[in-house]
């Protein structure tokens, strides 16, 4: 009988399915972030345990669990780490990309790697560029003047090339610039128009053993090198000392044959002797400084009797040098040009130069050297000129009175400067041949003065007894100016006294001081101006203005806008180049107590 009780309703004990009590759920772990690597291979990816369990989570949970409580994500801890920056960068962490690593990889352009310099813009050429080019060396000599004697010597000699009995030996000598190496190839270029000629050119300043001479004219000839010394001299001289009709006419000039005594004479010797043997097919040209080369160092020649043909070059004569350097300048012109004067070097100025270099040695190296450094002088001063002008005409040309559209915003984009620039270029381009501003003759015997180490010691001690009285009038007037500055202190630009004199005021210190005592007779004013352009063409003394004078006080622009012109005649400020110590030294001598009194200043006291 089934068991009854009262009250609640129960179901019997066995019927009773076990109810789990609710246990507290774990909480879901952190949702992690999923890499995206485009670079991993998409059917062999593999995923954790753990993952695959949360992903379920996710994706298999019914809606109903929306009403639970939500899971709170667990974060790591971290400890907060205080920014620095390395002191030192680690080049070897990350591997450098070469260019080829870059073109090879995909969907890039190479790029490259290497740190990038700014490029700077060229300065403007001007007309004076093609001037200076004429005299640059390694330009083409073109026709040489003041030697059609040696030429017509070296034509001779050369064209036994295209005779039955080539062989032979010509050696040219003669000081250094005197157009030896020039000749010879102005002369071989000719031969090579002509007739079919093996040749060779050697500079003997590069060659550094007999090896090394023997191979370099085995190669230039045409022939197997790179052969040990014996074997290259035996193979040299098979080929040019030959019986076999139909062997070429080998040409050979040596230059700088002198440095080859270096080395011994041995291999000179052979040279000598194969060119001048009666089957030799060699023709050769030595070419050296010394007069006497031959005679000196190999008298083994002159006792076999193998004597080579000498050809002596002298130095240039003034005049020489005078028509090679207006002959180049005159090409300059344009061939309908109506101008017979000399372009860019004044014709005066070019007798400076050629007189100087012909009492030196006669080098038409030095001469033209000389005259490229004063094209470069005389076009730093146009274009400073050019500058002046142009900034100037900017100075005049108002906001107002420009033309309507040319009014920029000078301030913010350096309209004013980038002006100045654009009219000197315009104006610098506008200059011809025939209008270009020419060397004087203080400018390139300021350029003599520096290339033949003319110092100013020397320069001073060939001056006359006036002469040194007005340059020690000058430096003690800027002693004495000095001092006085001094002496008052520091003063406002516009109130400070100019330490460089005019010619005017010099004029009369150097009256003061020379009737002092009446021990010196002064000089009248235009004896005296005389005087001080002397000093300027000797570098002694400088022209200097209120705004480029380094002993001038600065001076502000007028009100106009309008630079004054450089001061002339009396008028022009002067500044010594020279200083009290330097002329102490002159004061030694003639006149000694003369030149020491006016040095001294005491009279402007």
């Amino acid at each position: 009988m089934s068991r009854i009780s009262l009250g609640k309703r129960t179901r019997p004990v066995q019927d009773q399915e076990e109810v789990q009590l609710p246990v507290k759920r774990t909480r879901r772990q952190t949702r992690a972030a999923r890499e995206n690597d485009e670079n991993a291979d998409p059917d062999a990816t593999a995923t954790t345990d753990s993952d695959s369990q949360f992903e379920d989570d996710i994706y298999a949970e019914p809606a109903a669990t929306k009403s639970k409580r939500s899971r709170t994500p667990t974060f790591p801890k971290t400890i907060p780490v205080t920014p620095s920056t390395p002191r030192h960068r680690d080049v070897f962490a990350k591997s450098p990309s070469t260019p080829r690593q870059v073109v090879k990889s995909a969907g890039k352009l190479f790029q490259r790697m290497t740190p990038r310099s700014p490029l700077t813009p060229g300065s403007l050429q001007t007309i004076y560029h093609s001037a200076r080019q004429l005299f640059a060396r390694g330009a083409d000599p073109g026709q040489l003047i003041g030697r059609e004697r040696e030429r017509e010597k070296v034509s001779q000699f050369v064209q036994r090339c295209s005779s039955s009995i080539p062989n032979g030996c010509l050696y040219v000598s003669g000081p250094p610039g005197t157009g030896k190496s020039a000749m010879v190839k102005e002369v071989i270029e000719q031969l090579a128009q002509s007739t079919i000629v093996r040749q060779a050119y050697i500079n003997c300043m590069s060659i550094k053993s007999s090896k090394d001479l023997y191979n370099t004219l085995l190669d230039l000839l045409g022939h197997e090198n790179d052969l040990p010394e014996a074997a290259a001299m035996e193979a040299l001289q098979k080929i040019v000392v030959t019986k076999k009709e139909g062997t070429p006419v080998y040409l050979v000039v040596l230059d700088e044959i002198d440095h080859i005594l270096n080395m011994g004479l041995e291999s000179l010797y052979r040279l000598f002797e194969w060119s001048l043997q009666q089957p030799s097919r060699l023709v050769l040209v030595g070419i050296a400084n010394a007069l006497d080369l031959t005679d000196r160092f190999l008298p083994r020649l002159k006792s076999k009797n193998l004597k080579p043909i000498l050809l002596p070059f002298h130095p240039y004569s003034k005049d020489q040098i005078k028509d090679i350097i207006t002959t180049r300048l005159m090409s300059l012109l344009p061939s309908d040009s109506a101008q017979t004067s000399t372009p860019f070097i004044h014709p005066a100025a070019i007798e400076l130069c050629s007189k100087k270099v012909s009492t030196q040695g006669g080098d038409l190296r030095k001469a033209f050297e000389i005259c490229r450094r004063a094209l470069d002088l005389v076009e730093s001063d146009t274009r400073q000129q050019h500058e002046n002008e142009a900034r100037e005409k900017v100075l005049q040309m108002t906001p107002s009175r420009k033309p309507l559209g040319e009014n920029s915003n000078t301030a913010a984009s350096g309209g004013s400067s980038r002006n100045v620039s654009h009219v000197a270029a315009a104006s610098l381009r506008a200059l011809t041949a025939e209008t270009a501003p020419r060397v004087s003759i203080a400018q390139l015997n300021k350029v003599t003065l520096a290339a033949f180490s003319n110092g100013t010691n020397q320069r001073l001690k060939t001056l006359n007894l006036q002469q040194k009285a007005a340059l020690c009038s000058l430096v003690a007037y800027e002693k004495r100016n000095r001092a006085t500055k001094m002496a008052n202190g520091l003063a406002t630009p516009t109130k400070a006294q100019t330490l460089a004199p005019t010619v005017k005021s010099l004029y009369e210190t150097y009256t003061i001081l020379c009737t002092r005592d009446n021990d010196l007779h002064p000089l009248s004013s235009s004896e005296f101006r005389e005087v001080v352009g002397s000093l300027e063409t000797l570098g002694l003394i400088n022209p200097v203005d209120g705004k480029t004078g380094g002993l001038v006080a600065i001076q502000t622009p007028s009100k106009r806008g309008r630079k004054a012109a450089m001061p002339t005649g009396e008028d022009k400020r002067v500044a010594s180049c020279v200083g009290e110590k330097e002329m102490e030294g002159i004061t030694d001598g003639v006149a000694s107590g003369i030149l020491k009194s006016i040095l001294s200043g005491e009279a402007l006291d």
